[in-house]
């Protein structure tokens, strides 16, 4: 289990089976069993559970209220916000847990998403298919320790947030101002110039066109025809292919070169796109 900063979010609970995780910056993502007991909880992050399995017995307490014993069915989203304690007594389950930035959420939601001042109860849901395949995809990355994409990962951070929004019942703010071709330009240099960068975030390439990340990455699609990710991961490719026809770099070098994380990283995502591996492509290339 990582040192989570108790200045960041500071948790007490029973023991964990199975526990695994995913650290970034803004954004943690648990998997794990929880054997039955007592959770404290308060933190700077919005944190946002979803027990797999069901609870024969749960009871909590959201900031100074009184505890309340509640049904908690599998699949329930339970959304506790940053700054509020939260207490928890139930019995063991399985859970993924994710922490987020409030400054994600108020993006998306602007001020009509404030759930420090909801009702307990407005912060419980039955997840949807999609919120809870987004949290899925989240646990499963957090899970294979070593393969995980950064990139993707916040891309998919943002889509949970933007899910747990709409589910909670606020709508997701529009923004007015559209990705112009000169911002896209800039933003499409910059790729092209840090694409070994392995940690190249979308808020950094939102910080290039000025934008929020939410609103950054909604139009970079619509002008560019694809996701940021897809976008940064088809360019990584692309280069790596120049590296392979030339054939004076190693594998393991060109993997580094182009910003992933290993060359088995590189090599499972090169086969996924191109239907060939590294090593079989560069002997087409040659012949």
């Amino acid at each position: 289990m990582p040192d989570i900063d108790p200045q960041i979010f500071s948790i007490s609970r029973p023991s964990l089976g199975g526990y695994k995780a995913f650290v970034q910056r803004d954004m943690i993502v648990e998997t794990y069993r929880s054997a039955a007991g007592q959770m404290v909880s308060r933190g700077s992050l919005h944190r946002i559970s979803i027990n797999r399995t069901a609870h024969g017995k749960y009871a909590y307490r959201l900031g100074s209220g009184a505890f309340r014993k509640v049904e908690r069915p599998p699949f329930t989203l339970g959304f506790q916000p940053a700054a509020t304690v939260l207490e928890v007594d139930g019995d063991a389950a399985n859970y993924i847990s994710i922490f987020q930035s409030p400054a994600l959420y108020s993006g998306i939601g602007g001020s009509r998403f404030d759930p420090e001042h909801w009702d307990s109860d407005a912060l419980s849901a039955t997840t949807d298919p999609t919120t809870l395949q987004v949290a899925l995809s989240l646990a499963f990355a957090a899970e294979k320790t070593g393969r995980d994409d950064p990139l993707l990962m916040q891309h998919l951070g943002m889509a949970l947030a933007c899910c747990v929004v709409k589910l909670l019942g606020a709508k997701p703010e529009v923004g007015d101002r559209p990705l112009t071709s000169d911002n896209l330009r800039r933003v499409i240099d910059y790729i092209e110039n840090l694409l070994g960068k392995s940690d190249l975030s979308v808020e950094e390439l939102a910080g290039v066109a000025h934008m929020s990340p939410f609103h950054f990455s909604r139009e970079f699609k619509r002008a560019a025809g694809m996701a940021p990710h897809r976008f940064v991961l088809e360019r990584r490719i692309e280069r790596a292919r120049l590296y392979l026809a030339d054939g004076k770099e190693t594998l393991a070098n060109i993997a580094y070169a182009t910003g992933f994380s290993s060359q088995a990283h590189f090599s499972s995502v090169f086969r996924r796109l191109m239907g060939a591996t590294p090593k079989e492509y560069q002997r087409s290339v040659r012949l």
